[in-house]
């Protein structure tokens, strides 16, 4: 009982030091102090290290998803283009290889010099046949009256020659983000009004005259002004293969032809037009020397109807969102293979 009257009036001597004077019970300031400036400091610290984190990850996510998209896209790009590429070359009859372009052969002439366009090198060259302007077909063939030797009224169609280049893109250029992009010229022999562009491979000659027609082979170009360029894909690279092969911390890639091809453009068309190892858009063509009915080739029977082209192109990423340098835009080539529809000139196999 000592005990119990002992708590009581200690804790009624501690009530009554906090009562105010209208009676009503006062709480210990210290009892309501809240956090200290420390623990808020702390607190703003940590939570600052798991938004910063937070927002990285974010950020990182949603840049690894651009950066995807980005090649995924560019792939997809130069998939279309290859497959541009390669419906062209199913409706050419002539397509060149390296060193007829160059005129290293007997039987080609060469005209690679004459197709040189600045920032630019001629990958692919071949002709295939279109159908004439209306205005040559209202023209000349029209009326039942005789047509002019060099107008083809009867086929209807006319030679066009066609060539890709591979064009460096520059700095800074408000158009194009790539470091290359493709682009496909186009010389027809006549101009959408009718008028002739050119002389063509195999335009008839007058009788008596003692000329022959030019082959494919032979064919000289005599008004390079008339082509018509257009670009077909952009973000193709452009470094040379060792730049390549640096970058990715490997050796550069492999480049080269199927035995009985020939690679095109040629090494000294590539150091000619300042594009030295760079192999980004190249083709292999099957050599036209080859005979059709040689039996100890392999590669013979091939080349019996039709030309094969076999043709690699590799695009770069870089300058799309997510992609900062060319290292990281890297990606590998694609290829394709290609047989022409044409038939001129070949030599059925002996069975």
């Amino acid at each position: 009982m000592g005990i119990s009257q002992g708590i009581y009036r200690y804790v009624s001597r501690r009530v009554s030091r906090h009562r105010p004077s209208g009676g009503t019970p006062r709480l210990n300031p210290a009892n309501n102090s809240g956090f200290t400036l420390t623990e808020i400091l702390v607190s703003m610290i940590i939570a600052g290290l798991v938004m910063s984190g937070l927002l990285g990850l974010m950020v990182e996510l949603l840049t690894s998803d651009a950066r995807e998209t980005a090649r995924t896209e560019t792939q997809r790009e130069m998939q279309m283009a290859l497959d541009y590429i390669s419906s062209d070359i199913r409706e050419s009859v002539y397509v060149y290889d390296g060193d007829c372009m160059d005129g290293e052969t007997d039987s080609c002439d060469g005209f690679v010099n004459a197709i040189s366009r600045d920032n630019s090198v001629p990958v692919l060259a071949f002709w295939k046949l279109e159908d004439l302007p209306k205005a040559v077909v209202d023209n000349h063939c029209s009326g039942g009256g005789q047509a002019p030797l060099d107008v083809p009224c009867l086929s209807g169609r006319s030679y066009s020659l066609i060539v890709y280049y591979l064009t460096r893109n520059e700095e800074n250029d408000a158009t194009w983000s790539g470091l290359g992009r493709l682009q496909r010229a186009r010389l027809a022999t006549f101009t959408s009004q009718g008028g002739p562009n050119f002389t063509p491979p195999y335009a008839p000659v007058e009788e008596g005259s003692g000329d022959k027609p030019s082959t494919f082979q032979k064919w000289q170009p005599d008004n390079m002004s008339a082509f018509q360029v257009t670009t077909l894909v952009d973000f193709v690279d452009s470094r040379p293969l060792d730049e390549i092969g640096r970058s990715q911390g490997t050796d550069e890639p492999s480049v080269g032809c199927p035995d009985g091809h020939i690679i095109t453009p040629s090494d000294d068309t590539l150091n000619a037009n300042g594009f030295g190892e760079v192999r980004n858009f190249y083709a292999c063509i099957r050599d036209d020397s080859i005979p059709a009915d040689d039996d100890d080739d392999e590669n013979a029977t091939s080349q019996t109807f039709n030309q094969k082209v076999i043709l690699f192109l590799r695009g770069n990423a870089a300058g799309k969102p997510g992609i900062r340098d060319a290292n990281i835009g890297f990606m590998p080539a694609i290829q394709t293979q290609v047989l022409n529809r044409s038939v001129r000139e070949k030599t059925p196999r002996n069975f």
